[in-house]
């Protein structure tokens, strides 16, 4: 019986140190409950999630705790209850709160129950402001229209002048030679 406790308890400290590991790659992640929701949805979740290179998983509430108590995070403790999932975020944090929120509507089982961003706590209702903002490249073309749009004016400006001055030579031109001819 000895033997099994201390398997037990080995088993549960390597588990701790392998997410552990985990959450210290992925410092950006989110503390979902996804009690009611059905082994085929959360699939669907995780093969969402794969396209902005986030991982879901499910874990103990018990190893949970010792998580956060470990990673300094004792507030988020008090969010553990029933079954919890995590999901790690890639490197677009915006693209996964994306994903998340869009299945979190589609299902309302589902529940967000907070995050971490940047090493700071972040309620729900942020995760959800987060996924309202548009992708990485569509801000990226954004600027890029920014910036393009001064400079494309000043080129239409001058292409403006210099038609401008072809009308003037060309009237001139005109009006000399209809004197010429009078």
């Amino acid at each position: 019986m000895a033997t099994k406790e201390k398997l037990a308890r080995r088993c549960k400290e390597r588990m701790v140190e392998e997410l552990l590991a985990r959450f210290n790659d992925h410092p950006n992640f989110v503390i979902t409950s996804y009690m009611g929701s059905s082994v085929s949805d959360l699939e669907t979740l995780r093969r969402n999630l794969r396209k902005s290179s986030a991982d879901y998983f499910v874990v103990k509430n018990a190893i949970l705790r010792i998580i956060f108590n470990r990673l300094k995070l004792e507030s988020e403790a008090s969010k553990i209850d029933g079954g919890m999932g995590i999901l790690l975020s890639g490197e677009d944090v915006i693209s996964t709160c994306k994903a998340l929120v869009t299945f979190a509507n589609a299902h309302e089982k589902f529940k967000i129950k907070g995050a971490i961003i940047d090493g700071k706590s972040v309620p729900t209702d942020r995760v959800k402001q987060l996924a309202a903002i548009p992708s990485k490249n569509v801000l990226l073309s954004l600027v890029v229209g920014g910036i393009k749009s001064p400079i494309t004016g000043f080129v239409n400006t001058l292409g403006g002048i210099l038609r401008k001055f072809v009308c003037v030579v060309d009237a001139v031109k005109s009006s000399k030679q209809k004197k010429e001819v009078a």
